[in-house]
């Protein structure tokens, strides 16, 4: 057995690793939780969407760790919350393309993508921005609300081009498992 995605695996082992191997279960390592794991590519959001690349493909491969819906105004009445968005690295802000006003300000901060709901192209000069900087812009069909259901339910999972997430798990088992003994089975 291989116990994964332990937050502290130096309290585990002392605590619980005892009681489940006088179960009779013999366990081959106990690997602990790791956040970058669990953040999704853009290249992976846009293949699961089946959204449409408008512009920014040099950075399908930026990783998307917060996700904000941009459904609210960019004014000073909500200038807190804009402030707690802009300020977080690497997000992914879920917009209609006419909301120009918060795809600016997403494309003025460390934001990895924006998706651009209902269909609607924001105008050109976005695009443009965009593209200058390198931040991808997709494009889906569905509604906002729908689109984010869909983010919300998208699994982390690895893939080919995922080679820092390999390297991660590579290590995370030579480090935590007894290969050996897995190799046994």
């Amino acid at each position: 057995m291989v116990i994964n995605k332990v937050q502290s695996p130096a309290e585990f082992t002392e605590s619980c690793l005892p009681g489940i191997r006088e179960l009779g279960m013999k366990v081959l390592g106990v690997v602990p939780f790791e956040k970058e794991l669990t953040y999704i590519s853009v290249r992976l959001l846009a293949e699961r969407l089946f959204a449409k690349v408008i512009t920014g493909e040099a950075g399908m491969d930026r990783l998307i760790k917060h996700i904000f819906v941009g459904a609210m105004a960019a004014d000073p009445a909500h200038k807190n919350t804009l402030a707690n968005i802009i300020n977080k690295e690497s997000k992914l802000i879920i917009t209609s393309g006419d909301r120009s006003d918060m795809i600016l300000t997403a494309l003025d901060s460390d934001t990895s993508c924006v998706v651009l709901t209902n269909n609607v192209l924001p105008p050109s000069n976005i695009i443009a921005k965009s593209r200058d900087k390198g931040i991808p812009l997709l494009l889906v069909p569905t509604d906002t609300y729908t689109t984010a259901t869909q983010i919300d339910g998208l699994e982390p999972l690895l893939t080919k081009d995922d080679t820092g997430k390999l390297a991660m798990v590579e290590r995370l088992m030579k480090e935590h498992l007894d290969l050996k003994e897995l190799m046994k089975f």
